[in-house]
């Protein structure tokens, strides 16, 4: 079967306390599957398509670990590459109002952030693929994941694929004005990207309506579907979600959603795999908002990082709305 998406990045493990537990007092910890690379891939997976993740991790029992986790997903992790002693790792502590979420990173010098140019085979691997991914946190690692990533890029291109990017700045990672010089090399051929208005005025510097931002992606870039997304949250146990969107010269608004949470982390690329499923399935650009919206909702009622729902699940949500009563 042919591949429906590959997507490049960092494949990492989640530890968090059990809930509302002090990381400070741990004594035993929930693993999960993460990483916003892998999370789209995995997503994607769950909902039926053919996915393919490429990075690598540590020749070692949580290198084994990580790759079994995939693999349980429907990711494919044969051209993963096993090299290097360190995985990527992400401490959570899950909290109540008014105590804040605690996110802590351990990945400096992980395996996956020393991948170059030189490690993968990329015009075989990319052959006959429909979409590439890749977003604003794996070039962020270091100058070898950024030229890998345009390694990546120019292999997708020449391969026919269509190029989708999120945006994902981290601050944490690189400075505005750096993140935005990589950007501009990358952006003029990516076909679908996402991203949000405080990135878009904080890294870019646009200014205006929605609409406005949204036209100027299309303008200066060339991108054939550009998404603005939104989330509202009341405290940490309610929110909403709804996303826009522009393809050539029509806007597109899709649904709203509100959600009780759940664990929140991976929300997003939920969206952006809701998105890529409907564009696979119809290429309709209503119906993908739609989806990624619908998607992203369940995603904040599950635990861990990626929504293994099926696309019935988020078919249900869109047909029947919200409804509480049990299936028997």
């Amino acid at each position: 079967m042919p591949i429906d998406l590959i997507s490049l990045g960092e494949m990492m493990l989640r530890l968090s306390p059990p809930k509302y537990e002090r990381l400070r007092r741990a004594t035993a910890f929930e693993l999960r599957a993460c990483g916003a690379q892998f999370n789209i891939a995995a997503n994607l997976a769950a909902l039926g398509k053919k996915t393919r993740l490429l990075t690598k991790l540590p020749d070692n029992e949580l290198g084994w670990l990580a790759l079994s986790l995939g693999d349980s997903y429907g990711v494919d992790m044969s051209q993963v590459k096993l090299e290097g002693a360190k995985i990527g790792m992400v401490f959570v502590e899950f909290s109540a109002a008014p105590r804040r979420l605690t996110h802590l990173y351990d990945r400096a010098g992980s395996a996956a952030s020393r991948t170059t140019p030189e490690d993968f085979d990329w015009p075989r691997l990319l052959e006959g693929a429909r979409l590439a991914y890749l977003d604003g946190i794996f070039p962020a690692l270091n100058s070898g994941c950024q030229q890998a990533t345009l390694a990546f890029i120019r292999a997708a291109k020449q391969a026919g694929c269509s190029l989708c990017f999120d945006v994902n700045y981290r601050e944490s990672l690189w400075a505005p004005d750096e993140a935005l010089a990589f950007y501009r090399q990358i952006l003029p051929q990516v076909e679908i990207l996402v991203t949000n208005r405080s990135v878009s005025e904080k890294v870019f510097g646009y200014q205006g309506n929605d609409e406005q931002l949204l036209s100027t992606y299309r303008d200066e870039f060339g991108c054939a579907i550009v998404s603005l997304t939104y989330r509202e949250m009341d405290g940490l146990q309610r929110g909403s979600w709804w996303s826009l969107g522009l393809q050539g010269d029509q806007k597109y608004s899709g649904r709203r959603f509100e959600f009780e949470v759940v664990d929140q982390f991976g929300s997003g690329d939920a969206f952006f795999a809701g998105l890529l499923y409907g564009y696979l399935e119809k290429d309709d650009l209503q119906y993908a908002l739609d989806f990624g919206d619908a998607l992203c909702a369940l995603a904040h009622t599950l635990e861990g990082d990626v929504a293994t729902v099926s696309p019935q699940d988020v078919e249900a949500l869109l047909e029947e709305g919200y409804s509480l009563v049990p299936r028997r």
